[in-house]
Order: structure tokens, then sequence, then C-alpha cells
């Protein structure tokens, strides 16, 4: 790619709060925000901003654990070191073998939404096309350096967070109230059962932890910018429900498969509503870009260790990026792609494996004290012993209550799900194995790696 490599040189801490919350907001609000609120008040009613509130809270608990895990482990792959550390190396494997996985399904889903809102500009743009070309743009603007795609995230956001601005506002000023009533039309258990798909929108929080290394002063960056970033997503998605229900009757939102598009064609000028419904490509462009920052810093900490091939822990001299496990995340993510519209059938693991990683960070969190005495009491943010188990122990009974919810009618997703993890520990039992024959032992890396962290 004419620049040297290797894997001596290190990422730089060149992100702040406000690139932290750039790229959360960019993640966690995405091209969903233009779908689901509309999708799930077909069947709650105006009590969908209800379902965003019982999904948040959990997501509190999620950003409260990861900014204490990120705080005390401030390196690239945060949780793949602090559950290695913790619960031992074959666990911190396969929540990254998880979530790797996960990444790429998501990659594809966003590709394929991004085609389909193409499609107005292009129509009969091929979707595998278009979610290609996204991948691959998205791809050299990463390997081409952080900066770079911290400046097309930026613009991204920007895009797509005015256009929602504008027709938040312009919703609450054409607020028909008497759509608003009655609030809970079909009872609290479809604005529960709602609560699942909703959490889906909030599962990006966590992963700013996994670019830890490349932040500056972690200990105040990772807790403020998570607050900041959850007050704007939760008012977005907020506001954006009470709009879509408070223009469209929900009774008909069901048949609508573009909400916002929608209600802002009955609201504002023809070129105004489409150009907002557009914005949906810089919304799936913003999260495909952060999952290919993120996870590559996770490729990263698992080859450091030897787990995956050390030649995906090359990092560029010019550019100091991890441009190998930038590569090695869009190489998945195009098998995903390749698989097409059957990629759909397996969407649920995202969540399933986000759950799961959800339970050991928390579980981690709660050794961490009495493991990691010293390190801890370093940690720039810290809580009262009885506010640190209230969220550990708190989070792990969401993450079981909501496991359990989306296992229902899943079977098929379930089954894929666990024959991922059993190849997954499979090779990792071989790979420790070929490494002990050379004398290489993987708890000595990761012990390397937690001493290295400044």
């Amino acid at each position: 790619m004419g620049h040297s490599e290797d894997t001596t040189a290190t990422t730089e801490r060149t992100l702040g709060v406000t690139g932290i919350v750039i790229f959360l907001v960019g993640l966690v609000v995405g091209i969903s925000v233009f779908i689901l609120p509309g999708s799930l008040a077909a069947t709650t009613g105006p009590a969908v901003i209800l379902s965003y509130g019982i999904a948040g809270i959990m997501a509190i608990f999620g950003c409260i654990v990861s900014a204490q895990v990120g705080v005390v482990f401030p390196v690239s792959g945060a949780s793949f070191v602090a559950v290695s550390q913790i619960l031992g190396p074959m666990w911190g494997f396969l929540g990254i073998w998880l979530l790797i996985g996960s990444g790429a399904v998501t990659v594809a889903l966003l590709g394929f939404g991004f085609s389909d809102y193409m499609g107005f500009i292009w129509p009969g743009i091929d979707r595998q096309v278009g979610a290609v070309t996204l991948l691959v743009g998205l791809c050299l603007l990463n390997v081409f350096g952080l900066r770079g795609a911290l400046l097309g995230q930026t613009l991204m956001v920007a895009a797509f967070m005015l256009a929602l601005g504008v027709f938040c506002v312009a919703g609450l000023v054409n607020l028909d109230t008497s759509l608003l009533v009655p609030f809970v039309p079909n009872g609290m258990s479809p604005v529960i059962a709602a609560a699942i798909p909703a959490f889906f929108s909030y599962t990006g929080f966590g992963l700013v932890i996994e670019i830890g290394g490349e932040i500056k002063t972690p200990s105040r960056t990772i807790p403020l910018a998570l607050l900041l970033s959850f007050l704007i997503v939760f008012s977005v998605y907020a506001l954006v429900g009470i709009a879509v229900v408070g223009i469209i009757p929900w009774q008909e939102l069901g048949g609508i498969s573009a909400p916002v598009g929608e209600a802002s064609s009955r609201i504002l000028p023809q070129w105004l509503s489409s150009g907002i419904s557009l914005t949906a490509v810089a919304a799936a462009a913003s999260s495909v870009n952060f999952i290919l920052l993120g996870y590559s810093r996770d490729v990263l900490a698992l080859a450091r260790v030897r787990t995956l091939p050390e030649v995906l822990a090359k990092i560029s001299q010019r550019h100091h990026v991890p441009v190998n496990g930038v590569l090695f995340i869009a190489g998945l993510s195009l098998v995903a792609i390749s698989v097409g519209g059957n990629i759909a059938d397996v969407a649920s693991l995202i969540v399933f494996a986000v759950l799961l990683l959800q339970i050991a960070m928390a579980v981690v969190m709660l050794q961490i004290p009495s493991k990691m005495p010293v390190r801890y009491e370093q940690a720039g943010f810290r809580m009262h012993p009885w506010v640190h188990k209230f969220f550990g122990v708190g989070l792990i009974i969401f993450s079981l209550f909501f496991m359990g919810v989306t296992a229902q009618g899943n079977i098929k997703v379930i089954l894929i799900g666990s024959v991922y993890v059993l190849f997954g520990a499979l090779y990792y039992s071989l790979r420790r194995a070929y490494l002990r024959r050379r004398n290489v032992h993987i708890d000595l890396l990761i012990q390397r790696e937690v001493e290295a962290i400044r």
C-alpha cells in the first residue's frame, strides 16, 4: 500500500470527548432511527417512548460498566484484555469472537440498508454492489488514518443529525395531540416486548472501550463521552418517536417501511422531505465506519497476544492504525454481504452476542476491586462499593432477562450461534496448543499488555 508497517508501532491517543461523542452518536443512532421507532409504534402506539425508556435503563447500566472497565483498562480491545485478565484468556477470546462475527453481520445489514436508500437516487441499484461499494470506501478511509475516519464520521453525523433536528422541530410544531390518546392503547405487554428491539438501538455504546488505546485522558474522556452520548441518543429516539406518532396514526405505521420519510413528506416541502430521507445513507455509513474502527482494534488485541496470527497486529507507521485489522474485518463483512438476504436470519445474534459480553463485563467489573486493587485505586473513575455492586449485578439481571426474551422463537439463531461459538472454542484450543509447542504462552502475553497500560 506504499507505506511501511510493523508490530512495534503503537496507536496514538488522538481522540477527545468530542471525537468519541461523534463516533458513538454516529454508531448508536445510525439508520435504525429512520425505521425502528415507527415500526415499534405500530404495536405500542404513542407509548413507544416508554419502550425506549425501558431499553435505555439497561443501556445506562451498560454505559457505567463500560466506563469503569474502560478506565481501568484503557487499551485497544479492552474487553478482551479485561475479560482475559479476570476470567481467563479463553473467555476473553470467545467474547471477541462473538463480537467480530456479529460485527460482520451488522455491516452487511447496514450495507443493504444503505443500498435500499440509495435506490431513491439510482433506482435499480444492486443491493450487494451498493453494500460492497460502501464497505470498500470506508475501509480505505480507515486505512489512511484515524483523523481521516474522524473527519468522514463528523460530516456524516452532522448531516443526519441536522436532518433529524429539522424533522423533530417540524414534527413537534405540527403535532396532532389527539393521535397521542390513548397513550398505551394495547396495554404494557407490547411496550415491554418492544423494549427488546429498542435495546438493539443502544448496543453500540460499549464499543468505546475497544478504541481505549487511542483516547486521550481515558479516566475523564470515557465516562464523560458516554454520558453525553447517551443523553443525545435518548433525546433523538424520544423526539423522533413522538414526532412520528404525532403525525401518522399509529395504526397505519405497520405498513410503512420508512416512517420518518413518510411523516416528513406530510409536513415538509418535497425537496426537504427527500433530503431528510436521503440522510439515512449517511447514517448507515457512519455506523459501518465505527464498526470498522472499533472491531479492528479487537483484532489488534487478539493478534498482539497471538490468539490470531501476528500479522494482524501490524500497525501503519505513517497513519498509526491497525491496517490489517481493518482489512480483516472488511474481509469478514464481504463474506457476510455475499450471503445476501439470508444474513437477516442471524441478525438476532448481534443482540445475543452483546448481552453475553455485557454479562462477562459486569462480572469483570465486580471482581476488579478484589483482583486488581492497586489498578482500581489508581483509576480516575470509581464508585462507592454499593453503587459498584448495584450496577454490576443489575446489568447481569437485565442481560439475562433480555436474553431469555430474545431466545424465544429464535431456535435457529441459537443453533447457528452455538456452532459458531464451538468453532471458536476449537480454534482457540488448537491455537493455544500450537503456541505452547513453540514456548509461547498466551497468559503471559496478556499480562504484558496489562502491564504496558499507560
